[in-house]
């Protein structure tokens, strides 16, 4: 502990809080504080030194000394906070200012104050000048692997690291040239050739090859390697080197769609002779991993990215304890003291659904589908919607906004009750997994409350967003709530939501699971887009007449931009493109 962590353990205590002066002796700030005498003797020093007191020493036995208080408990937890902040120790000051015994007064000033640190930094040093994009994170990261991640704030992370052939254009709704500036297809779609930009570099220093690319691949199909979206590559035949720059794709059946898959940020280009399993994989993307633990990752600007050097010099993201600061809102509401600059306001829309989905794989009531249904029956996601509000924009009938259309759908009580006396349900606890996020478990608390309507017992339980990636402790549950955020490319997203092996398909049993591989297999098939979204649909609705999801509300957050952060761009995911910010 440092002088000022005593000082405020000191002045912590009920009797002293509202102090001005006291009298008292050294032995009892000594027993106070559990230091030794002579400890005690250079703890007072200090704070005269620092201000924090006045001490009029008295001698002998008996005697007390008169303390003068000069910084009040506020002041000493404001400084205490900006100490942690400036040494960097963000967690620390998140814990020391929630887990403290402040009033609820305090605690809120020093959140602030913690908030004001995150956001782009501008910082002059000398004659150096940096641009720092600091953000929270409630959840750790914990697959910075392109070819294993499944949650939506690492692959937003991840395309800032890595890049792929191609990428998909949100506006056009089209697969661009990107490392790879041009393509050729034979006609029946089964060779696929692929020209490479040249001085390409990775983090490394070396330069980006065809070699690259072909072990990159030949890695993703290797049948001992079991990565969660394989199947996206499994028509891969053979990968030819045609030259320096030059690669081909030879494909076991025509695939039309080749390129969108190539897009995916399980597509990322690695060095040769990489470890795709390993956790410290080189990208070229224009940012490169500087730092990463379990408390922070700090990215740092890549100066020979080929498409230029991001502005932002740094971005620097901290896992802190549960609080009230919101990783969406580090760029919003630029605030200096008591003045609020306006900015420009933009509604983040989430490509995706919440929803309950029931884990077929355990035993319990929750396969009864009458039991199920009635669930269903009692969870009125308009009602949600009303009565919850915030971030909830409209009810949810399938995963695709566009697509939700709630005007027929009627809950009945009556028939709820009446659904559950036949599945012949005795009174059994249903444990529902929930995403530890506010608005989920707001979500979970409301919907426990509308069955209990009907004599269902159910028990929340908190997880992490990390825990996904444990499928034993995910299939220990009876039902999770959980969601969905697509990415821009919303056909491969949706074929991903099929097939990923950390999603939706860990719950379902083997009817079901055929039921997707066929849905799938039809999808892939259609000439168009609406074709393609009619047949998703009808997969979906094969998913919610069994009961098996449960769709709840679709959500849309609007955030007000720093006035002078431009390139504003944001990914399907929901986040601003970190490459694309730049201050004016």
């Amino acid at each position: 502990m440092d002088v000022l962590e005593y000082y405020i353990d000191f002045k912590c205590l009920p009797e002293y809080q509202q102090a001005h002066e006291i009298h008292i002796s050294k032995q009892e700030i000594a027993d106070i504080l559990f230091c030794t005498s002579r400890n005690t003797h250079y703890i007072l020093q200090k704070w005269v030194q620092e201000g924090y007191i006045v001490w009029q020493g008295q001698r002998g036995r008996g005697k007390k000394s008169t303390l003068t208080f000069l910084t009040s408990l506020d002041e000493a937890a404001y400084l205490y906070v900006e100490n942690l902040i400036q040494r960097e120790k963000v967690k620390e000051a998140v814990s020391f200012a929630t887990e403290s015994h402040f009033s609820s007064e305090l605690k809120e000033m020093l959140l602030n104050t913690i908030q004001m640190a995150f956001g782009i930094q501008h910082i002059e040093h000398q004659e150096e000048v940096k641009d720092v994009l600091h953000i929270p994170l409630q959840h750790s990261l914990y697959h910075m692997n392109p070819f294993f991640v499944t949650i939506a704030v690492e692959a937003h992370i991840l395309n800032e690291i890595f890049d792929t052939l191609v990428r998909y254009n949100v506006d056009s709704k089209t697969v661009e040239p990107h490392l790879a500036y041009g393509w050729e297809v034979n006609e029946d779609y089964t060779f696929w050739t692929f020209y490479i930009r040249k001085g390409i570099r990775f983090h490394d220093g070396s330069n980006l090859t065809s070699k690259d690319v072909q072990w990159t691949f030949q890695s993703i199909i290797n049948e001992e390697i079991n990565i969660p979206n394989k199947w996206l590559f499994a028509g891969i035949q053979d990968i030819i080197v045609q030259g320096k720059y030059t690669i081909s794709f030879q494909l076991k059946d025509g695939n039309h769609v080749f390129p969108y898959f190539l897009s995916a940020i399980f597509a990322s280009i690695v060095p040769e002779k990489s470890d795709i399993k390993g956790s410290s994989l080189k990208g070229t993307g224009p940012f490169k991993i500087e730092d990463v633990n379990d408390e922070k990752m700090i990215l740092k600007a890549f100066d020979n990215h080929f498409q230029g050097r991001p502005f932002l010099d740094k971005v620097h993201m901290w896992k802190l304890p549960e609080s009230k600061l919101d990783p969406l809102n580090f760029f919003t509401d630029e605030n200096v003291g008591k003045t609020k600059k306006s900015g420009s306001t933009y509604t983040i829309r989430d490509n995706g659904s919440n929803y309950i989905i029931f884990n077929l794989k355990k035993a319990g009531i929750h396969q009864n589908s009458f039991f199920r249904q009635a669930v269903s029956e009692m969870i009125d996601s308009k009602q949600m919607v009303q009565e919850l509000g915030g971030s909830r924009v409209a009810p949810s009938t399938g995963f695709i906004p566009d697509r939700s259309d709630y005007r027929n759908i009627r809950h009945s009580t009556q028939k709820a009750k009446q659904l559950l006396h036949q599945s012949g349900y005795k009174g059994e606890t249903i444990h529902l997994a929930v995403l530890r996020f506010d608005d989920f478990l707001e979500d979970a608390r409301w919907m426990e409350q509308k069955v209990n309507e009907i004599g269902i017992k159910v028990k929340v339980h908190p997880i992490e967003l990390s825990d996904i990636y444990n499928e034993d402790f995910m299939l220990a549950f009876d039902a999770v709530y959980t969601g969905e955020s697509f990415e821009d490319n919303i056909e491969l997203a949706i074929l991903i939501l099929l097939r990923n092996e950390y999603g939706i398909r860990i719950f379902l049993n083997s009817s079901l699971l055929n039921e997707l591989d066929n849905g799938f297999e039809s999808i892939i098939k259609q000439p168009d887009y609406e074709s393609f979204l009619q047949e998703f649909q009808a997969v979906e609705e094969k998913l919610k007449e069994s009961g098996t999801i449960i769709f709840t509300v679709h959500a849309s957050e609007q955030n007000t931009f720093q006035s002078n952060l431009q390139g504003i761009q944001m990914s399907g995911y929901g986040w601003p493109v970190f490459h694309k910010l730049w201050i004016k």
